[in-house]
């Protein structure tokens, strides 16, 4: 796995998981450290002192303030284009053999996105490249910043991993480099 996958995973189990993400810490701030990503080691410093897993489902859960769908930002909260817009989703994760529970949790939920986008990042085919940086315009861009700003409100250590995520976003798909 590479720095940027495992960063990936992190902010996806720091969203649903924080205990996990806490665990690796250590291994985690050097990577981060390495890719340029100090907001994560921020994160860190201020989940310490809080219960981090009560702050999270109070906030992204129960009656949620930031709720960590990106439906709810692209869409609205009442969206009746909502099922077509997983569906869309569910497209993408197929054509990679992404396999998730829908029983359990929604494709829009994003450390599914986040997941998806680990596990499909060394593809080596154009076609699937393209496929995969379509799925970050479409699916991720355009809502990501009113999710950054909810958390900014609401001034959660998770805006922290927030604003490294929008940075190894563009790092991951903006580059030129970046097919």
């Amino acid at each position: 796995m590479d720095p940027v996958q495992a960063i990936y995973i992190t902010i996806a189990r720091a969203l649903d998981q924080p205990e996990k993400a806490l665990e690796a810490r250590r291994d985690v701030e050097e990577l981060a450290h390495a890719l340029g990503l100090e907001e994560v080691a921020q994160f860190f410093k201020e989940a310490e002192g809080i219960d981090v897993e009560d702050h999270r489902i109070s906030l992204f859960e129960l009656a949620p303030k930031c709720p960590p769908y990106a439906g709810y930002y692209a869409l609205g909260e009442d969206s009746r284009e909502r099922g077509w817009y997983m569906h869309q989703i569910l497209t993408y994760y197929r054509a990679f053999g992404f396999d998730m529970d829908v029983r359990r949790e929604l494709p829009d939920y994003l450390p599914a996105m986040l997941e998806f986008l680990a596990v499909s990042r060394n593809v080596d085919d154009l076609g699937r490249k393209l496929m995969r940086k379509d799925f970050y315009r479409r699916f991720i861009k355009p809502w990501l910043d009113k999710f950054v700003q909810c958390l900014e409100k609401q001034k959660s250590p998770y805006r922290h991993l927030a604003h490294a995520l929008v940075k190894l976003l563009k790092e991951d798909f903006e580059t030129t480099e970046t097919t």
